[in-house]
């Protein structure tokens, strides 16, 4: 199962004390304790882990006002994207999509080129962080729709959002009040 915890960002607080706060208050609502303090570790590639909790995996985005963070028992990756709205976006995205998918998600975009340019992009990077090996890989070496059984999918807060796991029948998304656990108010 994958938990998915979104909030407005805190800006004055770091993306470690936000994703320590979150998972104190996940395990007290799952196992009923939480330690007082969770170490937060980077892997060579940069993804983050819990050093006294190898078996409690997530991953995190953040795109406009928006903070998420995923838990769960097997790896994980999420990733979210504001749609972007100039003028000229979809030709933005064509040459990112040019110089950056792979030629099968090139070809699937189509009529609604923003769109699609958002899942397929969250896909990648939700994928890359599950993986971790981080966005400096090549991109265009994977395909999205070869990894169809490992993601899911969907529109948050008129936002792409994108999680990668091999558990993604079973996502549960909960909105949070972030300044409200670090005042100590509970959700």
């Amino acid at each position: 199962m994958v938990f998915l915890y979104y909030c407005e960002d805190v800006k004055d607080q770091s993306t470690d004390e936000k994703v320590s706060a979150l998972a104190r208050y996940h395990l007290l609502h799952q196992t009923g304790s939480a330690p007082e303090r969770l170490i937060i570790e980077r892997q060579t590639k940069g993804k983050p882990y819990f050093k006294d909790m190898p078996d409690l995996h997530f991953s995190v985005s953040h795109s406009g006002d928006v903070f998420v963070c995923a838990f769960s028992e097997l790896p994980v990756g999420v990733d979210i994207q504001e749609y972007k709205k100039r003028p000229d976006e979809a030709e933005r995205c064509r040459k990112i999509a040019n110089r950056f998918f792979h030629f099968d998600e090139i070809d699937a975009l189509d009529a609604d080129t923003v769109s699609a340019f958002y899942n397929i992009w969250t896909a990648k990077e939700a994928y890359v962080k599950y993986t971790g090996d981080g966005i400096d890989g090549d991109f265009s070496a994977f395909c999205i729709f070869d990894l169809d059984e490992y993601l899911y999918q969907t529109e948050l807060c008129s936002m792409s959002l994108s999680v990668c796991t091999p558990d993604v029948d079973d996502v549960e998304i909960e909105n949070i009040d972030l300044d409200r656990l670090f005042k100590g108010d509970g959700k």
